[in-house]
């Protein structure tokens, strides 16, 4: 039997811990460090719906993302090609690039969407469209990050281009990360339009915004950003050409003020002014209820189903599918409407709305 004890090293990497006692990066997350980057990015991404509609001018939703690990080598082989890629930083307490992609079709459909007068869409105009719409979507983005960490943190656009073939994006040429996390959401445009983005950061970056999450953030990860400068495989014959924003924007957040039930809303009308013109969607809910499948299946024409409200009680008001007021519905003309009866405070349905 031998006596040769163990060094301090041999025994920090027993423990999965660096030289000085610190946990060793890891490739990978735990899967509550998923978990928690799947509801951040839900909620960051989800919050940009209005700002989308706006920009659509029609009813626009992100759905939940779905993340996986990923090698850089198979970085994007989600996306069938050819695709737009878009390279991003952030700054501020989380730092590092992102890379998004896009399919060239799903490009065209949204810049159509977003132009509908104009019968034939060329590339410049897809360009323009998808720096308008990722820069003003990213800007929501982080504001509704940095809400949820109460950490600063800003994203600009560093560049876009076309890839015709997979091979054609050398992720290596701007990081030197190996690890990333893919998170791929869709974007629903009106009834039919739905175009499909997948997000890329590299592990380092997601541990950090979980880590802020969850008060145990570690090192402040840091990555120079490349240059968004390459020449494609000139056996591909790839006519792709850099697209480079011509100028980086200025993301600022927007300031809110604490309400409560003493609290004036008119302390501040600068920054609430600024929120004035964003579409909010207004439902009255009559009442709702729940089924088994086999009696939705057996729903035809004619039939009946009971609501759990009961007749002359006040419908519920919604905003954005949040309760504000209740009241009764009436007969305007030839349009139904509702008058109403009951709302809550001024405080409570602005700090609803934020």
């Amino acid at each position: 039997m031998t006596t040769e004890k163990l060094s301090p090293d041999e025994i920090n990497g027993l423990l999965g811990q660096g030289a000085e006692g610190k946990p060793m990066s890891t490739n990978t997350l735990m899967q509550v460090e998923k978990e928690a980057l799947t509801e951040l990015l839900a909620v960051s991404l989800g919050g940009s719906s209005t700002v989308l509609s706006t920009l659509f001018n029609e009813q626009a939703k992100v759905s939940t993302p779905t993340i996986s690990i990923k090698r850089k080598d198979d970085l994007l082989s989600a996306t069938a090609a050819p695709f737009f890629v878009v390279l991003g930083e952030y700054t501020g307490s989380a730092k590092g690039i992102q890379i998004l992609s896009v399919n060239k079709n799903d490009v065209h459909m949204m810049a159509k969407a977003m132009d509908a007068e104009t019968e034939a869409v060329d590339m410049e105009k897809q360009f323009q469209m998808l720096q308008e719409m990722i820069t003003a979507m990213f800007a929501s983005v982080t504001q509704s990050m940095e809400a949820v960490l109460e950490q600063e943190i800003s994203y600009s656009l560093s560049g876009m281009d076309v890839v015709e073939k997979q091979k054609d994006f050398p992720v290596s040429k701007f990081t030197q990360e190996e690890w990333f996390v893919e998170a791929g959401f869709q974007v629903k445009i009106g009834t039919t339009d739905q175009a499909d983005f997948h997000l890329c950061i590299p592990v380092p970056l997601a541990k950090q915004l979980v880590g802020i999450l969850t008060n145990d953030a570690e090192e402040a990860y840091e990555e120079e950003p490349q240059q968004m400068q390459y020449e494609p495989n000139n056996q591909t014959q790839s006519t792709s050409k850099l697209r480079r924003t011509n100028e980086e924007p200025t993301i600022q957040s927007v300031q809110f003020s604490s309400f409560d039930e003493t609290a004036s809303v008119q302390s501040e009308p600068n920054n609430l002014n600024m929120l004035l013109d964003i579409p909010l969607q207004v439902t009255v809910e009559l009442g709702r209820t729940k089924r088994m499948v086999k009696e939705i299946l057996s729903v035809s024409h004619g039939s009946i189903i009971e609501l759990d409200k009961l007749a002359g009680e006040p419908v519920d008001i919604l905003i954005n599918n949040k309760l504000i007021a209740v009241g009764e519905v009436v007969v305007i003309d030839e349009n139904f409407g509702v008058r109403v009866t009951d709302i809550l405070s001024t405080a409570d349905r602005i700090s609803k709305l934020r």
